[in-house]
């Protein structure tokens, strides 16, 4: 069975057809703010070395272009860090940089692999619940 197919194209003057451009599209739309959400597991007597990291991180974070909050918070069995940025290339220049890569969390502290859409994981933080791959989840 031989089937038909047609295209619509226009003559360049000399035989040869050229493609149908597409239409063009607007200016893309700027992206709006990234939040990263780590959800953290941590011992009692690691509460207070936990805290005082993300104080800091948070004292340093201050002084980055496109940082618009932070927010820690803990429900009882679950600690919740917050980092909102104005961009994602703003937050990546912060997970980048020296201040960022030089605070660890204390051990004692366990990581949830964050859901797509929430973030990155910290580095060099124990991870829990493997039934998800830990890549990009932008």
């Amino acid at each position: 069975m031989r089937v038909a197919v047609h295209q619509q194209a226009a003559s360049n003057g000399n035989g040869a057809v050229a493609a149908k451009k597409p239409a063009p599209k607007g200016p893309a739309a700027p992206a709006g703010p990234f939040t990263n959400i780590n959800r953290f597991k941590v011992e009692p007597q690691s509460v207070a070395l936990f805290e005082g990291v993300w104080r800091e991180r948070e004292a340093a974070m201050q002084s980055f272009p496109g940082f618009q909050g932070f927010k820690l918070t803990n429900d009882g069995d679950q600690w919740v860090a917050q980092q909102t940025w104005a961009t994602i290339p703003e937050w990546e220049a912060w997970s980048l940089s020296d201040p960022a890569r030089r605070t660890h969390l204390p051990l004692g502290v366990w990581q949830h692999v964050p859901a797509k859409g929430e973030g990155f994981p910290e580095d060099f933080v124990f991870l829990l619940d493997y039934n998800e791959p830990v890549n990009a989840k932008y």
